[in-house]
């Protein structure tokens, strides 16, 4: 087990890798999800995929990931987001894909 620490201030590259949707409890607790994002088509939505948060034409990045790349719904951020961990082999190949250390 490696003894490396991953901080994720100043970072973001998770939210600049990988393709992030919300679910309708994620919108429900974060509103600004259904404002700021698109609906996934009817016969493409699921459970766990009915916003899509990036990526969105015209942006590199999440919707909610400010210019200090910390995310601006942090608290209300939805599960998939919830669920990623620093450190995890997706946010090493993350840190990896933009160069980050």
């Amino acid at each position: 087990m490696s003894s490396e620490i991953y901080d994720c201030e100043n970072c973001g590259a998770c939210c600049r890798c990988f393709p992030i949707f919300a679910s309708e409890a994620d919108a429900a607790r974060e509103p600004a999800i259904r404002r700021e994002t698109r609906k996934v088509e009817p016969h493409l939505a699921t459970e766990h995929k009915a916003y899509q948060m990036h990526p969105l034409p015209f942006l590199q990045q999440c919707a909610f990931l400010k210019e200090d790349q910390l995310c601006r719904i942090y608290a209300t951020r939805p599960a998939v987001c919830r669920r990623f961990e620093a450190g995890s082999d997706q946010c090493k190949e993350a840190r990896a894909r933009l160069g980050i250390k």
